[in-house]
């Protein structure tokens, strides 16, 4: 095999340490796409199969395989809340330390359904329960740190 084949092996590895690493460290995982994640999932499966079936030299099977990997790794991105920050983007070391936040609203439109939680610009979406949220929040955020808790939950009143 070449230089260039195992150092893609090695940086597939490391990748995948560091995304287990991450999801390891989240708390509270936001909701996240399936449809994406199966697409995703799809499109690697049919790359590791076309390299194994159509190359004939073992550094481009090699290759092709890795490189489905790397597309597979995107199933791992995992977006949430940490002990000591909020995790935008799993490729993001830092995140959004709690410190650095003014205020958090939580949104949830009808029982049930996922919480949506702004903060700055960005926003994810949690399915575990309200007050567990907020209990979370109001540990690890500043002291004062404002949380909005907006619900618009029908009551099915009738006319």
């Amino acid at each position: 095999m070449s230089g260039l084949t195992l150092v893609m092996c090695a940086f597939t590895i490391v990748l995948y340490l560091y995304l287990f690493v991450v999801r390891k460290d989240i708390q509270f995982l936001a909701v996240e796409r399936k449809l994406s994640k199966v697409a995703i999932t799809i499109f690697s499966v049919m790359i590791i199969l076309s390299m194994v079936m159509m190359e004939e030299a073992l550094d481009n099977r090699v290759r092709g395989i890795v490189s489905g990997l790397v597309f597979l790794s995107f199933v791992l991105d995992s977006r949430g809340l940490a002990l000591d920050r909020i995790i935008v983007h799993p490729m993001s070391i830092k995140g959004v330390l709690y410190q650095e936040i003014d205020r958090v609203v939580l949104f949830q439109e009808k029982e049930g359904q996922p919480i949506k939680m702004n903060y700055f610009r960005r926003g994810m979406k949690f399915k575990q329960p309200l007050a567990e949220l907020v209990v979370f929040l109001s540990e690890h955020l500043n002291e004062g740190t404002p949380i909005d808790i907006l619900v618009d939950h029908d009551q099915g009143t009738k006319d």
